[in-house]
């Protein structure tokens, strides 16, 4: 990474985030004043007082949404910025401004409470009341799911994973029995607070929720030592089982296969074909699919070959 490029990508940012935040506070001065404005000279005399008593809640209201805007733009362009070289570390930091942003709302309106007469007890039971109800919604569930995959690492932006949950059914491919397991496939995207973001190998994007996220078996592609990839083909009987193995083998000679097994297998189509199971052990970053395609083309080539002798 070109320290001089990060200074100036860093000192662009700096610079931007001070001109939204003195753009921000300018607003909301002129918001307060617009508001004053309109409680002197539009608004009857009767009503003045009112709601200059309740100018100190219009004031909280001004700084608390101001500062909400600022807490989150701000967060959002750091984590951004930072996501460029380490998507890990800018969702963790997205996770923690967002959490920030939600606990100083909360403060501001206890102290806002406070202030007109209601304590802070009330005002804090409520927010138990509101957490318990959106618990119930599955709302927290999600959040807490979110937090806990972010800080156990469980899976992380660019990771290419198989999620397995019974709460998605997929039906499962008869043929061949060695099917893939009941689950989906694809790369990670995003994590969110409330949901993880899948693109899936044919393209389509899944939003899944935290909290089954954290209940499903996560199976990773990417960290594998090694990959087994099992294939089959109908083998005519008049040709031997070993030489059809020994020419498998030459032909998969292959800087990514470990191995090549060939085992034998009855068939109830005819008496004169026995099945050729195929056992590759190749290298765990090895593209399955591609091995197991570049298997069944080599294994047809020679069926063929050894059926014309």
């Amino acid at each position: 990474m070109d320290s001089g490029n990060t200074a100036v990508g860093v000192g662009r940012l700096i610079a931007r985030l001070l001109l939204e935040w003195i753009l921000l506070a300018i607003i909301g001065a002129l918001i307060y004043v617009l508001y004053i404005n309109i409680v002197f000279y539009l608004i009857p005399t009767n009503w003045k007082s009112v709601l200059l008593a309740y100018d100190s809640v219009v004031r909280s209201v001004i700084i608390v949404t101001i500062g909400a805007i600022l807490v989150w733009d701000t967060g959002r362009r750091i984590s951004d910025y930072i996501s460029k070289y380490d998507r890990v570390r800018g969702t963790v930091l997205k996770f923690v401004l967002d959490t920030v942003l939600i606990v100083a709302i909360l403060i501001a309106l206890a102290v806002t409470f406070e202030k007109f007469g209601l304590s802070v007890a009330a005002f804090s039971g409520t927010a138990v009341g509101i957490i318990i109800g959106l618990a119930a919604q599955q709302t927290l569930s999600n959040v807490i799911a979110g937090i806990v995959i972010i800080m156990t690492g469980r899976y992380k932006p660019g990771d290419r994973i198989t999620i397995v949950n019974w709460r998605y059914g997929i039906v499962r491919t008869m043929y061949p029995h060695e099917g893939l397991p009941n689950g989906f496939t694809g790369v990670i995207r995003n994590i969110t607070l409330m949901f993880t973001e899948v693109i899936s190998d044919s393209g389509w994007v899944y939003t899944i929720p935290n909290y089954v996220m954290l209940d499903a078996l996560i199976i990773h592609r990417d960290v594998a030592p090694f990959k087994r990839i099992r294939a089959r083909i109908d083998v005519p009987s008049s040709i031997d089982p070993w030489v059809f193995e020994e020419r498998i083998k030459e032909a998969l000679r292959d800087g990514r296969i470990k191995s090549v097994r060939v085992k034998v297998g009855e068939t109830w189509q005819s008496i004169n074909l026995y099945q050729a199971i195929i056992e590759v052990l190749a290298d765990g970053k090895a593209d399955g699919e591609e091995l197991k395609d570049l298997v069944l083309r080599e294994a047809v080539k020679i069926r063929n070959e050894l059926g014309k002798q």
